[in-house]
């Protein structure tokens, strides 16, 4: 049911409600007013309002206000109706993108949306600051942007390439959200981070650090209408059992739960709404780790050999979890380019891990550094870590757990302060290009995100771009993935389903399928 719909039901029902005053709160929650929307999650990431300096893990909230060049559906797929480009289109050497714009959007404050902004945008993506997932691609492939009118862009291709839309879309990243350039050369980053503006339904109220983002509709969106609710809140709420006592008290109208709690939860009455296969969660090591133990691949493979999936999966995932044992292996994709992963599974086994150890040098053990935190989506994080630092203690590996917030620890890995300290990651599942681009996000030793060095696995990735036969993709990318797991590079952990618990009126609700996005979209669209 759409916001606008549900309103004009609330309207009707009123009297009903009043007397219903008096009623439990676990049954006033279906009953809550139209007026606001509550999100209450474990974590918002790093909460920075600035898409250049979050990527897609804070999506959920910067979807809302800002819009995407190209837009997409809820499956992912490329859409021309969702997005600030109404058409584009490609040249025969599949080397100049040209974007048609909409007339008529607007920002935040008023201005016009122009293929200036687009540009502007997209360069500050792609500068020195952004550490955007797939800045670093971007960077390699674009050779020039003209802006030969107010309502065309076109992006000149240093190759032939098939995926520049893909990565200007809602479907992967924030390297497709427009800002505007006359607010921000106005403004500056610090002026633009303390208030940002861009052009989507909502629009930015307040934010408390460590606590909410509140955000407001606009009066009337280009593609939502009127959104079906006035406010839309974000609340940081750490505590599992607050997150729930807050949807039986109608405080918050979608939560993220771990996945033990789903049946207590349901019991009470409440829908539980599942993005299935939703993510993978991977393990890997801050940069530069050469000279190290995790230099040598025998280590490597000792670490996964050490990790017992199926128990983890049924046990801290309640069953909502599969093994996965190719890092950064994106199971959607397979499909697409004929990977199959079945034989690659990794057998637990204790005793092969320490002789792999003892043969690398190692039978005395080593020590690692393993940081837990809590993620959008992975309340178990903190429980994961401590079950991946029991199995390698049983093999000789002295494993420290440093408890952080995931902004100290995505500090470490990015400024490379913490060499071979290890981090965890639910990464979104993703189509083919999707999973190129976050594999040459770690592999791609230029960037900062970087987690490997393999100069073999390098030359993979470099050869994808410039591909335009679908046929040598696929072969590349199955490479990308025997690779990945031939030499071990971290640790390919499980594909994991992702529960929400959602107030009764939210019961049709479709979380979609695009990556580090709640879909939100169905639920505040008035506009037919």
């Amino acid at each position: 049911m759409t916001g606008g719909k549900f309103y004009r039901r609330a309207v009707l029902l009123l009297p009903a409600l009043l007397a219903l005053a008096c009623a439990p709160a676990a049954s006033r929650a279906e009953e809550k007013s139209s007026g606001e929307l509550t999100v209450a999650l474990s974590s918002l990431s790093t909460e920075t309002l600035d898409p250049i300096l979050g990527g897609q893990i804070v999506k959920f909230y910067l979807d809302q206000m800002f819009d995407y060049l190209v837009g997409c559906n809820p499956d992912g797929t490329l859409s021309k109706t969702d997005g600030l480009a109404r058409d584009w289109e490609v040249s025969a050497d599949r080397k100049r993108w040209t974007f048609l714009l909409r007339t008529g959007v607007k920002f935040h404050n008023g201005d016009d949306v122009t293929s200036e902004d687009v540009k502007f945008s997209l360069q500050r993506a792609t500068g020195k600051r952004s550490t955007t997932g797939y800045a670093g691609p971007m960077r390699e492939l674009i050779a020039d942007i003209e802006t030969p009118a107010p309502d065309k862009v076109v992006i000149v291709t240093k190759q032939p390439t098939l995926i520049i839309a893909s990565y200007l879309s809602r479907a992967l990243s924030t390297e497709g959200m427009v800002l505007s350039k006359k607010y921000h050369e106005a403004k500056g980053d610090d002026g633009f981070l303390a208030h940002p503006i861009g052009s989507g339904p909502y629009k930015f109220v307040q934010r408390t650090a460590g606590s909410f983002l509140k955000l407001e509709a606009v009066d009337n969106h280009w593609r939502q209408g009127a959104p079906g609710y006035k406010n839309l809140w974000f609340r940081l709420v750490p505590e599992e059992t607050t997150r729930i006592a807050m949807l039986r008290q109608g405080k918050a109208d979608i939560i993220d739960i771990s996945r033990e709690r789903v049946k207590e939860v349901q019991a009470d009455g409440f829908p539980i709404r599942l993005r299935k296969d939703d993510a993978q969660i991977n393990f890997w090591w801050i940069e530069p780790y050469q000279g190290k133990p995790l230099d040598n691949p025998r280590v490597r493979e000792a670490l996964n050999l050490a990790i017992d999936r199926k128990e983890l999966a049924e046990t801290i995932f309640n069953g909502m979890a599969a093994p996965g044992p190719v890092p950064w292996g994106m199971s959607w994709s397979y499909p697409e380019v004929g990977f199959k992963d079945d034989a690659l599974q990794y057998k637990f086994d204790p005793k092969a891990a320490q002789k792999l150890l003892a043969d690398a040098g190692f039978g005395r053990g080593i020590e690692l550094q393993l940081y837990s935190y809590r993620l959008p989506g992975l309340p178990e994080g903190q429980a994961m870590a401590e079950a991946i630092a029991g199995y390698w203690e049983a093999i000789g590996v002295k494993t420290k757990l440093v408890p952080v917030d995931y902004p100290a620890f995505r500090k470490k890995w990015i400024d490379r302060s913490d060499p071979g300290g290890i981090g965890y990651f639910n990464v979104a599942n993703r189509n083919w290009i999707g999973a190129y681009a976050i594999i040459d996000k770690y592999a791609n030793p230029k960037e900062a995100t970087a987690t490997m060095h393999d100069p073999e696995l390098e030359k993979i990735v470099l050869a994808i771009p410039g591909q335009v036969e679908q046929d040598k993709v696929n072969d590349l990318m199955r490479q990308l993935y025997a690779r990945l797991r031939s030499e071990h590079h971290g640790v390919g952990l499980l594909n994991i389903h992702t529960p929400y618990a959602v107030s009764k009126r939210l019961a049709s609700w479709d979380p979609g399928s695009v990556m580090y996005d709640l879909n939100l979209d169905q639920l505040t669209l008035t506009k037919k």
